[in-house]
């Protein structure tokens, strides 16, 4: 695997000359999920198909050099049922594992932070499974993935005095190195076809 500096490196070239629709799509993204958030279901519903769609519009960045708008939308279209039980499933053992104490619950959602990519790379499979495929994946990488976000701290703590507008930047460098990172360890996902 690569070094922090070399995630940050390689996702701040992915995003040269893109950094508008990065920002455009990241912005619109946190307005849906915040929007639907004013009804109980609204955030359950929308969520795990706007976040699968959310990194396939990265993914296709990293392996493309292009970003398209439409692919935040596009699991709405392909495996919809798959998002939403991943999303679900995801968010409760998150939940369980943070009533252990919250060590537990970041452990949790680093397992399962693979889920929505995985879930982008494999429409056919189900969410329960792309959770499974994504503890396995992340089995002796948690710490590395925590230590690549870990490095943006300074860049997050800057953006307190500019009242998080310096975010709408941070934030899609953030999503575009883990996408780099999983890049990185895709390989090693075992699905139906693929089982080691």
């Amino acid at each position: 695997m690569k070094t922090c500096s070399e995630y940050r490196r390689q996702s701040k070239e992915m995003l040269t000359g893109k950094w508008g629709i990065a920002i455009g799509v990241t912005v619109i993204f946190s307005i849906i999920l915040g929007a639907s958030a004013a009804t109980v279901l609204g955030p359950i519903i929308l969520g795990g198909a706007l976040t699968v769609g959310y990194m396939r519009f990265f993914m296709r960045g990293y392996r493309e050099n292009s970003l398209e708008f439409g692919d935040l939308f596009s699991a709405f279209d392909n495996n919809f049922t798959s998002t939403l039980f991943m999303y679900l499933l995801m968010n409760l053992f998150i939940f369980l594992w943070s009533l252990l104490f919250i060590i537990p619950g970041i452990i949790a959602s680093y397992a399962y932070s693979m889920a929505p990519m995985i879930l982008a790379d494999n429409p056919e499979m189900g969410g329960y499974e792309a959770l499974q495929a994504s503890k396995e994946l992340m089995r002796g990488k948690k710490g590395q993935l925590f230590l690549l976000h870990l490095s943006y701290i300074g860049w997050i703590l800057l953006s307190i005095p500019t009242l998080g507008i310096l975010m709408l930047w941070v934030a899609p460098w953030i999503e575009a190195a883990t996408v780099a990172f999983y890049e990185d360890i895709k390989g090693e996902v075992k699905t139906e076809q693929n089982i080691a």
